[in-house]
Parts: structure tokens; sequence; C-alpha cells
């Protein structure tokens, strides 16, 4: 049986789909992630909308219990996307100083541990200390700089998920690429073999024609 095809095709969409919206992040970077945030929020909102429109539509199918808490279910949720979509920016920076805090904290962290741990009168251990050092107030500093300008935090945010999902675009579509040469060398062999196999009884066939001729005579 033959392999299709749709493996592949899938991979390259995929890999399309995710480069675009790598340079978007990229060329966007700024308002990247209020804008995801709305988005989402917009689509919670109108599929909340829908399924409460539906639920009030079929408000007799069910308990009177149940058909209050679905409602107040999706209401709450059609709330919460408005609210995605009215206070993105706000939610954006608050997860850039979260962002930022959790950075801060990790150096403080990693310092603490470095200087516990590292052996004295080693100059192995000095070396390591100096190299943990600098990354660690490297670190610290990127940590503070989120927590401080939450713009530079949302932009290298996004530069860097743009740069990540181009990457996994580019081999998305090398592995599809591959995946389709695998999937045609296979559906090839299958044609071959059924070809053989077909000769292979054809010449049988003839094989005991040619016997009952010979038997005959």
């Amino acid at each position: 049986m033959k392999k299709s095809l749709f493996v592949a095709n899938s991979m390259v969409i995929s890999g399309v789909v995710l480069a675009i919206i790598g340079v978007f992040a990229i060329v966007c970077a700024e308002s990247f992630f209020p804008l995801v945030i709305q988005i989402a929020g917009g689509a919670i909102a109108l599929m909340s909308l829908f399924m409460l429109v539906m639920r009030i539509i079929k408000r007799n199918t069910g308990s009177k219990l149940e058909f209050a808490v679905m409602l107040a279910m999706f209401s709450f949720a059609l709330i919460g996307g408005i609210l995605l979509i009215c206070f993105a920016e706000p939610l954006t920076r608050i997860f850039a100083v979260i962002i930022g805090a959790v950075i801060l904290l990790s150096a403080v962290a990693m310092l603490i541990l470095t200087l516990v741990y590292r052996e004295k009168n080693s100059v192995q251990s000095w070396i390591y200390l100096i190299a943990s050092l600098v990354v660690i107030i490297a670190v610290g500093i990127i940590g503070y700089m989120f927590i401080a300008n939450q713009e530079f935090a949302n932009k290298l945010m996004a530069t860097v998920l743009g740069v990540i999902m181009i990457l996994l675009g580019l081999l998305f579509l090398f592995e599809s690429f591959m995946v389709r040469k695998v999937i045609k060398l296979f559906n090839e062999n299958i044609l071959t073999e059924g070809r053989n196999d077909v000769a292979e009884t054809v010449d049988a066939e003839a094989e005991v024609v040619e016997e009952e001729k010979t038997a005959i005579e």
C-alpha cells in the first residue's frame, strides 16, 4: 500500500506558517505580545458568545441548575475575553516584570550557590568563579532591564521567539523534504515489487500452459 504525502505537505504548511509568524514577531516585536493576547481574547470572547447564544436557544434541554451553571461559565469566559482585549498591554507589562523578577532571583541564587560551593585555594575554582560572576551579572542586568523597561523586555522576548520560530519553520521544511523523499522511494519500491510479482505470475502461468501443451502432445 502506497504511503500518502499528507505528512510531508502538513510539515511544509507548518514550516511556512511558523516562519511567517517568526518574521512578524521580529518585525513587530514591541506590539507582538499585546496583539497575541488580543487575538486570544477575541477568540475566547467569540467562542463564549457563540456557546452562550446556543445555550440560551437550547435552554429547555437539561435541568435549570445545569442551564444556570453553563450560562454563568460562558458569561465569565466572555467577560474574560473582553478584558484580555482591553488590557492586553498592561498584562504584557506585568508578564515582563514577572519574567524579569524570576531572572533576577535566579541570578542571585546562582551567585549564592557559586560562592558557597566553590573550592578555596584552587586556580580552577577562581577561574570558574570569575566566569560565573560575569554570566550572573549579565543575567542580573537583563532581569533588571526586564523590570525597569517592559518595552525592551517585550521586544527582546518577541525577537528571541521570532528567531526560534523561524529556525523551527526551516527545520520543518527541511524535514518535509526528507520525509517526501523517503515516501517516494517507498512508493517506487512497492510499484517495482508489484510489477515484478505480476511478471512472475505471468511467467508462471506461461510455463503451466507450456507444460500442458507438452503433456497433450
